[in-house]
């Protein structure tokens, strides 16, 4: 049966992912990010397509928010995985738990309350995703220690699928923006979210991302979607 892991001490409500964030994310990540759940899909695809014909496979979640990332796996014919999801929000996890139940894959899935250090050591995975984390972590030291705090749970050659935001393009900016007015979003959120991406600093470019991956054993990245500035690889694990 699934169940949850928590250590109070080992982590903090995360800021902007609490209760008054969490019954709204899904409705607002359909807005914020094009084609979002395409971009789930095909993390599946990419990940069942590197383990295909595996029986039984075991991955890890980091940042799985509402679950909704793993919904496209109904699909995809693999009833003997198992996940791992890692989420630093009750809220979100909350959220989570029963999505997941009502789509029957709670039995098979581990939710773990906390950040992905504080997730007891274990049995290395066969393959792992990070969706939409790696840009809310400040500076290139402190994405480089996330990065191998995945990997140092990974089985050499596995796949890891990586989504965050690339650069910082003011032309992205402005259609990113004028297409959030067009879906009815404020004039003070829309003031808000501007003087938020004027502050944010992102991974300045792929080559810059590819850079970080290769220094923790990351290898061969390849695209698999690219919405705007959000943009989703697929890399294999080779120490």
């Amino acid at each position: 049966m699934a169940h949850d892991h928590a250590e109070p001490a080992a982590h903090h409500l995360v800021h902007g992912f609490g209760a008054d964030r969490a019954a709204h994310y899904d409705a607002q990540a359909s807005v914020n990010l094009a084609g979002g759940h395409a971009a789930y899909e095909l993390g599946v695809s990419a990940l069942t397509a590197q383990l295909d014909g595996q029986d039984a496979a075991s991955l890890l979640f980091v940042g799985l928010g509402t679950g909704a990332e793993l919904v496209p796996y109904t699909r995809f014919d693999v009833p003997g995985w198992r996940f791992t999801g890692v989420e630093p929000s009750d809220a979100m996890l909350a959220i989570a738990r029963k999505r997941l139940e009502a789509e029957g894959l709670l039995a098979r899935t581990h939710l773990h309350v906390g950040e992905l250090h504080s997730l007891p050591p274990g049995p290395l995975f066969d393959g792992a995703q990070m969706m939409g984390v790696l840009h809310h972590v400040e500076g290139e030291g402190a994405r480089l220690s996330l990065l191998r705090e995945v990997t140092r749970r990974l089985e050499p050659g596995a796949p890891l699928v990586v989504g965050c935001r690339v650069g910082m393009d003011p032309e992205l900016s402005k259609v990113e923006l004028r297409r959030l007015r067009a879906y009815g979003i404020s004039s003070d959120a829309l003031e808000r979210r501007r003087q938020a991406m004027a502050t944010m600093r992102p991974i300045e470019s792929d080559a810059a991302l590819f850079a970080m991956l290769a220094q923790t054993g990351l290898v061969a990245p390849r695209t698999l979607f690219v919405s705007l500035q959000f943009k989703v690889f697929l890399a294999r694990f080779e120490p």
